[in-house]
């Protein structure tokens, strides 16, 4: 049966249900922060390959191109040679802008774009550099390298918010393959299937339990703590919980709706976050950073 959601995110398994499964958490290194009020987690980045993968593939085009000169002026190479390099050195130019713009990407844009879910507004904030939409692009355009230090703040409905999972084959290089998951949030409109956009939160198993951690703390017994509802989380470290307006120190923030979308994605209670929303007139979905 296919998804619910339209359209279909390439690679799906299945759609996620919004509860059962496991209420307690004893290991969860991507949880920043986990209080009565709101969940903070971590959509880290790994930024060592786009470096390896550039230092590589770079020295092999300057290399490649050289032997081509260097044949030339020797007169020891022939035309179906000549065609069959320039042909070569255009595909791994090609590949070279790729990991490129990857390591670009990876050295701008902050290492982690956290995700907050406020349990007692039932709100969830997410904090994205714009230049993630072109990530393993086949073919980032020009523009995508001016998005290199801009950054989305969106917030949605939790209501509207829902979970996928995706997966795909991968080959090991020693032989077998296994199964690898990715747990995806799907953002529709109210009251429908039809969607905004599929988020990336972060690598997961087949059984999806962090979707139904997630599920469990943003929906049952808000009106309590973390413990009396029947949460349990004792593995993170409070000093790593900073806030997403501190992802990128070098950022300065000087709009006064950023400032208080912290305060809001912390609020307490609806109605605290009603009187915040009129203070720093928060009436939008998207907020830009820059």
């Amino acid at each position: 049966m296919p998804s619910c959601y339209k359209p279909q995110i390439v690679c799906w398994k299945s759609d996620l249900s919004d509860g059962g499964g496991p209420g307690n958490k004893r290991r969860a290194n991507y949880v920043a922060c986990a209080t009565d009020n709101y969940l903070e987690i971590y959509r880290k980045r790994k930024i060592i390959g786009p470096y390896f993968g550039f230092f590589l593939f770079g020295s092999a085009e300057i290399s490649f191109i050289w032997l081509f000169f260097y044949f030339l002026n020797e007169n020891r190479i022939d035309l179906f040679v000549i065609i069959m390099s320039f042909v070569i050195s255009i595909v791994g130019g090609l590949v070279v802008y790729f990991i490129l713009f990857n390591l670009l990407f990876g050295h701008y844009a902050p290492v982690s774009n956290p995700i907050r879910f406020n349990r007692k507004t039932g709100k969830v904030y997410l904090y994205e550099a714009v230049a993630m939409k072109w990530m393993f692009k086949a073919w980032p355009p020009r523009r995508a390298f001016k998005d290199l230090n801009k950054f989305h703040i969106k917030v949605y409905d939790w209501e509207n918010f829902y979970g996928v999972l995706q997966g795909s084959t991968v080959v090991n290089v020693k032989g077998g393959s296994f199964e690898d998951y990715a747990l995806i949030g799907a953002v529709c409109e109210p009251n429908s299937y039809k969607l905004i956009e599929y988020i990336y939160i972060r690598k997961t198993n087949c059984f999806a339990e962090d979707w139904d951690w997630i599920c469990n703390f943003m929906g049952s017994d808000i009106d309590n703590s973390i413990d009396q509802a029947g949460l349990e989380y004792v593995d993170y470290k409070p000093w790593d919980a900073k806030t997403f307006m501190q992802v990128k120190p070098k950022l300065k923030i000087t709009s006064k709706q950023i400032e208080g979308l912290d305060k809001a994605s912390k609020a307490g209670s609806k109605e605290e976050l009603a009187q915040i929303e009129e203070e720093y007139e928060l009436t939008k979905t998207v907020y830009p950073v820059e």
